[in-house]
């Protein structure tokens, strides 16, 4: 049974090395205003077109938007688009985008590696009569370092864009929860052999 259980906490330890919770910036702790950039903490957001300003209001057309939200289209209308990059790069990020029912809204979703290739693409249509709309998701096995979304309806970028949710890349160095883990799943190993040795010897 001893057995058992070391072997249970060393491939617990082993499996969840390196491994990645997803975050989710809901844009709550933000103030409403004109930006040119957001920082929380890997993730920078800039908008690429026009003049780069954006807005971050407090509005709640409906699911999945609701309070503190992103919006271009009152600095810069048009199709723009914003981007928000990854400092040591993520294995999936999605975006909720909606309005109010006034129009059809495109949403797009893009990601890139390092080298600017395209890894993955989203896109949703929410139509005029919908509150809210609904959310773009993008993955991939190779890491993306910046995605780009934007809005192409009849009134483009008359969108709000919230709750930016992405999971790190897995790191090949364990968090030092996990070394714990690690060393005392060795070392439990390690002290079962040795008394292996001594009952056989």
């Amino acid at each position: 049974m001893a057995n058992k259980k070391l072997a249970i906490a060393l491939a617990i330890a082993l499996g969840t090395s390196g491994s990645a919770m997803a975050t989710t910036i809901d844009f709550e702790s933000t103030a409403t205003g004109t930006y040119t950039s957001l920082v929380y903490g890997p993730v920078t957001i800039t908008f690429l077109d026009g003049s780069g300003a954006f807005n971050v209001d407090n509005q709640t057309p409906g699911p999945p938007i609701s309070g503190h939200n992103l919006i271009s289209y009152f600095t810069n209308p048009g199709s723009g688009s914003f981007q928000a990059t990854f400092a040591g790069g993520a294995s999936s990020v999605s975006i909720g985008m909606g309005d109010f029912d006034a129009d059809d809204d495109e949403g797009h979703l893009r990601a890139y590696d390092a080298s600017n290739v395209l890894l993955d693409v989203d896109f949703i249509l929410v139509p005029a009569p919908v509150y809210g709309g609904g959310t773009l998701t993008v993955s991939s096995s190779t890491p993306i370092a910046r995605v780009e979304w934007n809005e192409t309806g009849s009134f483009a970028g008359a969108v709000y864009w919230d709750n930016l949710t992405y999971s790190p890349v897995r790191g090949a160095v364990p968090e030092p929860a996990t070394w714990g883990l690690m060393l005392m799943g060795f070392g439990g190993m390690g002290a079962m052999l040795r008394r292996r040795r001594v009952a056989f010897a």
